[in-house]
């Protein structure tokens, strides 16, 4: 799994007025400073992490804000992890964004982490959370809010692209959905595996109403940006067919979007495959048509990752 990896690599890096400093640190050394002391400065990668929990409906939602050290203002993309997953699963890719250029905000989905309340398969409860997120983020002075993105993975791409259909006010530039699930019936349908059906079930209540409110190929009239869609044939967490049946729709609709399917991938869609697709598409779709540019910076000491979800 690309969280266990994940967990495994050490960063080399100083972090500024930490005990830390210049020391090889894991990604859990830079969780545990981040809880001690509430922003950390990655000094050789030039790069600050924030805690950026907010409250929504009397819960806590985790969120960690990750931004260029440079000062000025940045395009903005918002992380969306899967299945069990958190913002400091995300800890790596938001760190690499940064880098590029970007300033980026992870937020873990209700149910998971450090987000209270309890999980819905990415119903109401939790699009209200991430949408509220969304906005809150834009506003930040160091965030261009006019230029923003969207990624998700898995249950994070589900959230995604419903949330893209209804941000289309709010400086939407480009979304990325990936290993996910746009037509939640179908999917239950499909879905072989027993704990993923169980999930669907015990979280929606399997009315015809919470599948629609799920299921964002209902909605992509409404979208307004371009889309990037990846998914791995082999996947069996979400069936590639959904994949297709969201090609077809946004065909249909004559909408703007990218499609890369890789045939000999399951639901891990690995980290190379995801770190060329993801900073590819936002370099082209957030970049200032003013200047000439984000510069990919890839540094391979610090992977881009993205925790994969197994339900």
């Amino acid at each position: 799994m690309i969280r266990s990896l994940m967990a495994l690599v050490v960063i080399t890096l100083v972090i500024a007025n930490s005990c830390f400093a210049q020391q090889a640190l894991s990604l859990d050394d830079v969780a545990e400073a981040l809880d001690r002391e509430g922003s950390v400065t990655l000094e050789r990668l030039g790069v600050v992490l924030s805690n950026y929990d907010y409250d929504v409906e009397g819960g806590n939602v985790e969120a960690i804000v990750f931004r260029p050290k440079v000062e000025g203002v940045h395009p903005g993309i918002v992380l969306i992890p899967g299945y069990s997953r958190t913002a400091r699963d995300y800890i790596p890719l938001g760190v690499q964004l940064a880098r590029e250029g970007f300033a980026c905000v992870a937020v873990t989905q209700r149910g998971f982490g450090r987000s209270e309340g309890n999980p819905d398969f990415v119903g109401p409860r939790t699009i209200a959370a991430l949408e509220a997120g969304f906005l809150k983020f834009r506003e930040e002075d160091f965030v261009d809010g006019e230029r923003m993105g969207l990624f998700g993975y898995s249950r994070g791409a589900m959230a995604a692209s419903l949330l893209a259909c209804r941000l289309t006010k709010h400086g939407l530039r480009g979304a990325v959905f990936a290993a996910g699930i746009y037509d939640l019936k179908q999917a239950y349908a499909d879905i072989e595996m027993d704990g993923i059906r169980e999930n669907i079930e015990q979280e929606t209540g399997m009315s015809e109403l919470a599948m629609v409110e799920r299921s964002s190929i209902q909605r992509m009239e409404h979208l307004t940006c371009p889309v990037l869609v990846l998914h791995g044939s082999l996947d069996e967490n979400a069936p590639i067919s959904q994949a297709y049946i969201l090609r077809d729709r946004l065909q249909e609709l004559n909408k703007e979007f990218e499609i890369k399917v890789y045939p000999d991938r399951a639901h891990d869609l690995g980290r190379e495959n995801l770190n060329s697709a993801l900073l590819e598409f936002f370099q082209r779709q957030l970049a200032d048509p003013n200047e000439n540019g984000l510069q990919p910076q890839i540094d391979p000491a610090v992977p881009l990752g993205c925790g994969s979800c197994s339900k």
